[in-house]
């Protein structure tokens, strides 16, 4: 039987891998890089199985409907393994052209119970038949693999159309950005070379050092100019936080990992930028990164942002807080495994912290810049109209516009979502120390 990735099928790789994110709650991508750090014989595997654990991802409620409907089977009593094995294998049997006595073959040696007529019934059953009497939020949630909680929150606030949209979105390939260094290679002279590897790009409108992706023969990081410091991989709405923020020549950036924020503030303006970030791990990152940009003027402190040890007031902050991220639903489909609703206020209560945090920083006249790559209101206008009716702030207009006005009367502030605006979903606002 052919195998992917030398004596490990495909399927076995991405089951482990998929086990480790569901007893983790890490990230695929931190995942997958310690799994082919563990298991280098297995890296020539490696484009494929994130390719393949994506998709099992995007599409895992589906699947999970499918076991039960079809087999008879209910996934959340098997054991992480076996249950992202079945997944994996059931995917395989619906949504790709895989060899059926490959699937049964890797059945019997995963001991998992499936027939040739089982693989037959899986191909077949229609989604109209798996939806079917169910209500309008548990229809979408099914459809497109989210979780009915945050499909029900979409609708309130987007109603059906934009929603519906939205969650198709969140299940198509993520549009990936580059962010040119140009500390160290202009625009055009990366456009050429990146041409020459392989990669299609095209120069952003709106910020003339982000390009976007439209084809690639291998994946951005792999290029030779990535690892040399010449680009960064950064999201369009992360660069335009940055850029609403405006110069100064000292900035602070609270929760300041992986740096993608503060080493932008440099390239721009030559600012100096105080770069917070508590978790020691993130810090080393960090720290890596900004020594690949040679963005000299970022300096790392590991330290609480919510008590930040600085004895200056600045006129520039950036806070950035750790959130939901329900806006990267698409990035990283693998929050549809754990995310709930209870987090959303769990982090507003400190996303609160974080933003009193940066208005003693400030001087009077100074200003700070919010965002959050999530959608929910807690964690948006709630804590902006918060800052400007506990703490006094004032609202900003976020320059440059892009987005959409911000909700609930701020209009001064903007909204991004991936259907619209090609980014992940976002939420800038920008704030005034009186």
């Amino acid at each position: 039987m052919p195998v992917a990735g030398g004596p490990y099928p495909i399927e076995m790789i991405v089951a482990e891998i998929l086990a480790m994110v569901e007893d983790t709650r890490l990230s695929l991508r931190a995942v997958m890089e310690d799994y082919f750090r563990r298991k280098p014989h297995l890296e020539n595997a490696k484009n494929l199985a994130r390719a393949y654990a994506a998709g099992v991802l995007r599409s895992f409620k589906l699947v999970d409907e499918i076991a039960r409907y079809v087999l008879g089977l209910d996934v959340s009593q098997l054991d992480s393994f076996s249950r992202n094995a079945l997944r994996a294998l059931i995917y395989e049997a619906k949504f790709r052209r895989i060899d059926r006595e490959r699937i049964l073959g890797l059945a019997k040696r995963l001991k998992i119970r499936l027939s040739s007529r089982d693989l037959s019934l899986i191909k077949e059953v229609g989604l109209d038949e798996l939806v079917k009497g169910r209500s309008e939020v548990s229809r979408l949630a099914l459809t497109y693999s989210q979780p009915e909680w945050v499909v029900e929150y979409l609708l309130k606030l987007l109603g059906h159309r934009e929603t519906e949209k939205l969650l198709k979105a969140f299940n198509r390939t993520p549009t990936t950005w580059l962010r040119v260094n140009t500390l160290k290679i202009s625009v055009g002279e990366l456009e050429r070379r990146l041409r020459r590897r392989g990669l299609v790009v095209v120069r952003d409108d709106d910020l003339p050092y982000m390009l976007k992706v439209l084809r690639s023969k291998v994946p951005p990081s792999r290029v030779p100019e990535h690892s040399r410091g010449m680009f960064y991989i950064q999201d369009k709405a992360s660069a335009l936080a940055v850029q609403c923020l405006g110069e100064a020549e000292l900035i602070a950036d609270l929760t300041a990992a992986p740096g993608g924020k503060a080493s932008l503030a440099h390239q721009l303006w030559s600012s100096e930028v105080l770069a917070l970030e508590l978790r020691r791990k993130r810090a080393l990152i960090m720290k890596g990164l900004v020594r690949r940009l040679d963005a000299e003027g970022v300096y790392m402190i590991n330290a609480d942002s919510a008590h930040p040890p600085l004895r200056v007031r600045l006129r520039k902050v950036i806070v950035d807080p750790d959130c939901s991220s329900l806006g990267r639903l698409g990035h990283s489909p693998e929050i549809r495994l754990w995310v709930k609703p209870t987090m959303v206020l769990r982090y507003a209560a400190e996303q609160r912290r974080l933003i009193k945090a940066a208005y003693n920083l400030l001087e009077r006249g100074g200003e700070l810049v919010y965002s959050t790559c999530t959608f929910t209101l807690e964690e948006n206008e709630e804590n902006i109209l918060w800052a400007l009716n506990v703490l006094g702030l004032e609202l900003e207009e976020a320059r440059p516009r892009i987005g959409l006005p911000g909700l609930m009367g701020l209009k001064e502030a903007q909204r991004l979502y991936p259907h619209l605006h090609d980014t992940v979903g976002f939420f800038i606002a920008k704030l005034r120390k009186p």
